[in-house]
């Protein structure tokens, strides 16, 4: 479940957005709250609604910016639109706007249920309503509302990680901050930030007893190294820029890197690619990561980057015949009936964004661990 506060605007632009989705189709209007006398009216426009709010929001000329206009998405569609408008006007409630006079919007334009909220940030009386800290407090409260313990979830997803056969500290790291945590070593411990707070703590020495117990699995190297050079060649396996499709049909290229090979990969087998780049440069390496075995594999293990993105490069798999071949591994991937975990994984987390910091108060060069 997601939450996010757009920015503050002096007019109801909002208004015309949300309304203009519904005359296409696009949305459905799901609640009217608190607009008083325009229930009188046998036909209410958008401009009434628009007019309305710029004339409560005139009790405090103080308030620049008071349209407040926020969203609430639900990714896995666990939430219909009428579950999800109800947990968004509880949201609101929460976040002090249960007295204001506030539409509901629900829009089906992406690929992920959505209601967006508009209101004004000036109550009845001409206060403003409380703005402290609200990005934060609208995690919260949408958590709480989901009966989310963030301590105890973040517990678990460290243990999560920590099943994972890593070789290298930064690899355990790359699983945590796949799940969205923001991670500070200090005093031998790894420190989980989220929700703008920190929410638990792993001791350096358990993640090295972890990474002491790896064990290399060639073996199972070799096998994807087959189904790579089986579908490099179907899918193309050239790293370009992510793409976020945005409301309205828009679409922004993001910082982190993707390939349709990789998509392959993550859909059919749940193996992700993690292409590791650094700035406007290309991707300098990769990560593997199979979540059917639980094991994080440096991309160079498997294959070399440059040739994994070369579609008219074969690798050797090193297997005789009669051995595991593309076949035979193919099969194997997709008949296993493991439990296994998948975090959505940042695509643009490299071992630099990691180490840096600490690299150059030491003086020392930068490496790739991964």
């Amino acid at each position: 479940m997601i939450v996010k506060i757009f920015r503050a605007a002096a007019t109801f632009k909002a208004i015309t957005y949300n309304f203009d989705k519904i005359a296409k189709g696009q949305a459905t209007l799901m609640k009217v709250s608190g607009f008083g006398a325009l229930r009188q009216l046998r036909e209410v426009r958008p401009e009434d609604y628009r007019n309305y709010l710029e004339a409560l929001s005139g009790l405090n000329r103080n308030v620049r910016l008071p349209q407040f206009h926020a969203m609430i998405s639900a990714p896995d569609h666990s939430f219909d639109k009428d579950k999800l408008a109800k947990l968004a006007g509880q949201w609101l409630d929460q976040m002090g706007y249960k007295d204001q006079p506030y539409l509901l919007v629900h829009h089906r334009d992406t690929d992920q249920s959505h209601v967006h909220m508009v209101t004004t940030r000036v109550d009845r009386q001409g206060k403003k309503i409380d703005s402290a800290f609200e990005h934060k407090r609208a995690v919260n409260q949408l958590n709480r509302l989901l009966q989310m313990d963030e301590a105890h979830q973040a517990q678990l997803d460290a243990g999560k990680a920590l099943q994972y056969q890593c070789s290298t500290k930064a690899q355990v790291l790359l699983l945590l901050e796949g799940m969205g945590y923001q991670i500070h070593e200090k005093e031998g411990q790894f420190l989980l930030y989220k929700y703008g707070r920190q929410l638990f703590a792993v001791s350096g020495k358990r993640v090295e007893e972890r990474l002491a117990a790896f064990m290399p699995d060639k073996r199972q190297a070799i096998q994807w190294k087959a189904i790579f050079n089986k579908y490099k060649a179907v899918y193309n396996p050239v790293p370009e820029r992510a793409t976020l499709h945005l409301p309205g049909g828009r679409t922004s290229q993001t910082g982190t890197y993707r390939s349709d090979l990789g998509d392959f990969l993550r859909n059919e087998f749940g193996i992700e690619l993690i292409y590791h780049a650094s700035g406007d440069k290309p991707p300098y390496g990769y990560t593997v990561i199979d979540h059917l075995q639980q094991r994080v594999f440096k991309g160079s293990e498997i294959i070399k980057l440059a040739i994994l993105a070369s579609p008219d490069t074969e690798v050797s798999t090193g297997l005789s015949p009669d051995r595991t071949t593309g076949e035979a591994a193919d099969h194997h991937a997709k008949n296993s009936h493991l439990t296994y975990f998948r975090p959505y994984l940042t695509n643009d987390v490299d071992d630099q964004q990691i180490h840096g910091p600490r690299r150059r108060r030491q003086k020392k060069a930068r490496t790739n661990t991964r």
